[in-house]
């Protein structure tokens, strides 16, 4: 007998909760229509706006064919918002391969597997002309674009990639709960993977004790990446198709492991830790290994309603001045940035980067409790290698609550 599927995690209040903030930064903005879209089926990375929207993600492959007879029929959707109205959800997938009790939407329209098309004849059906903000201007392939532009020329398209930040950006009390289960699933994945490394497991193990944590927890990722020796030094992540292989650290190798994704219910998360295999490092390897988990412990004594991404990057560059990270060329020039069902804004740089051309960096933008961000430190010596080390967290009223909590020190 097949269990009965889960209940939504979210509450449809919820939902309807978040329509409201959409519609109110629309009225803002000055938009009367405006369209989101997803790419979901095999990736996670631009499928988060539609699923924080509606909970629906498309459950085909990802290999839909790339021409205009097929319309982009599972991998695409599309939540389409008119002031006065309730919001359409708008797929291609057919409608009896869509469990619609487990969805958020005011009205459903199926275009089965002609989602572009459908769109259009909607679009001209429903009397829609002028200027229509989209967002999610990156997810459409161009065959698919042009052809969506083809059939709409009654529709001035612009784009406004910046609507969805303000009503996604304080979490609510249930979505601080699934960030908090993350936080706990991440943490034992990450510590599972460092403490194979440390004991001279290859990458590919370590990236399966991860993986197998984050699994059995219900949850899902994006990467496993799980490097060591002389490439920790050359590559942010591991170089590696898959981010790991089976080869083995050495003793005194420097050990990196990330696991960052969607961990839960579509929330973002990306903790990193750097070791010594066997535990022991050199005086060389110990000075890159504390002065990048010093960047990131600054920074997150430092969070607190009120302080500005500005305030923490001035922050972070005082204390890496004093461990040598402008004598080399370092691969990362942030020291942290926002999460959701993607990363976001609330990007931490490097020093006081200058004056935030129009805002749109949210250099001078306040913390606030609800929110959730992460601060992240690389620090590469040439010879040494490169230790990263990335926290995850909840903005409190006072302070920063620790959602990562593997440790930042194995030696």
């Amino acid at each position: 007998m097949n269990a009965a599927p889960a209940a939504m995690y979210f509450p449809r209040e919820e939902y309807e909760a978040r329509w409201g903030r959409v519609y109110d930064a629309m009225a803002e903005r000055g938009h009367e229509i405006v369209i989101v879209w997803q790419r979901s089926a095999g990736t996670y990375d631009r499928a988060g706006n539609v699923y924080w929207l509606t909970n629906y993600m498309a459950t085909g492959t990802g290999q839909d064919p790339a021409d205009e007879t097929f319309g982009a029929g599972y991998t695409f959707a599309a939540v389409v918002f008119r002031a006065g109205t309730e919001p359409e959800l708008h797929i291609g997938q057919p409608r009896d391969e869509t469990d619609t009790s487990r969805l958020a939407y005011g009205r459903l329209v199926v275009h089965e597997t002609d989602l572009i098309g459908g769109i259009a004849r909607h679009l001209r059906a429903e009397g829609i002309e002028g200027r229509v903000a989209v967002v999610g201007d990156d997810i459409l392939p161009g065959v698919y674009d042009r052809l969506l532009r083809h059939l709409s020329p009654q529709i001035e398209w612009s784009t406004d990639e910046e609507l969805l930040i303000g009503p996604q950006q304080i979490k609510s009390p249930r979505e601080l709960e699934a960030y908090r289960t993350g936080g706990a699933i991440v943490t034992d994945a990450l510590s599972a993977a460092m403490e194979a490394l440390i004991a001279g497991n290859s990458g590919a193990e370590a990236a399966a004790r991860a993986a197998a944590i984050v699994v059995r927890a219900g949850g899902g990722y994006h990467r496993i990446d799980a490097t060591h020796g002389p490439r920790s030094e050359h590559f942010l992540l591991g170089n590696d198709f898959y981010g790991y292989d089976t080869s083995l650290p050495a003793k005194g190798d420097m050990v990196r492991a990330w696991v960052y994704g969607p961990i839960f219910q579509g929330y973002w998360m990306d903790p990193g830790r750097t070791a010594i295999c066997g535990g022991k490092p050199s005086a060389e390897q110990r000075a890159v290994l504390e002065g990048a988990a010093q960047i990131v412990d600054g920074i997150v004594d430092a969070i607190r309603p009120g302080a500005t991404a500005r305030e923490l990057g001035i922050i972070g560059e005082r204390i890496a001045r004093t461990v040598g990270y402008h004598e080399h060329r370092q691969h990362v020039p942030l020291f942290g940035h926002g999460l959701g069902t993607f990363f976001v804004h609330h990007i931490i740089p490097v020093g006081d980067p200058g004056p935030d051309e129009g805002g749109l960096m949210r250099y001078d933008e306040p913390l606030k409790p609800g929110m959730v961000v992460a601060a992240e430190a690389f620090l590469r010596h040439p010879g040494v290698g490169m230790a990263g080390f990335e926290q995850n967290l909840i903005v409190t009223e006072d302070g920063a609550e620790l959602l990562t909590r593997t440790p930042m020190r194995y030696w």
